[in-house]
């Protein structure tokens, strides 16, 4: 299972985002804080969205692939309509700010 993670500040408090997922098996599982807000499976589905709530300020998690049959993804979370930068440390999902693939350390 793969994992990214995201720090952000929501109203002077500081949460952590956490999807862990297989692009082959389907399973999604999304964290706040540490606690489970979202789990599904659904194989092949390499496109999905997952919305949810920070403090009740809207925000979503997407994924998709980088192009057609890529096992590269572009993974983003957006708080309040704005993109947060993730967490370093996501092999296979990292796309530095010019679009080109990248693997992380």
């Amino acid at each position: 299972m793969e994992r990214k993670s995201w720090t952000v500040e929501v109203d002077g408090t500081e949460h952590e985002v956490v999807l862990e997922w297989t692009y082959w098996g389907g399973q999604r599982k999304l964290s706040l804080d540490g606690q489970l807000v979202h789990k599904s499976t659904i194989p092949m589905r390499w496109s999905s969205t997952q919305p949810f709530e920070i403090d009740g300020r809207p925000a979503v998690v997407r994924t998709r692939p980088r192009r057609m049959m890529s096992a590269w993804f572009v993974i983003d979370l957006e708080v309040d309509g704005q993109t947060v930068k993730p967490n370093a440390g996501a092999a296979r999902w990292e796309i530095d700010d010019t679009g080109r693939e990248t693997a992380a350390a």
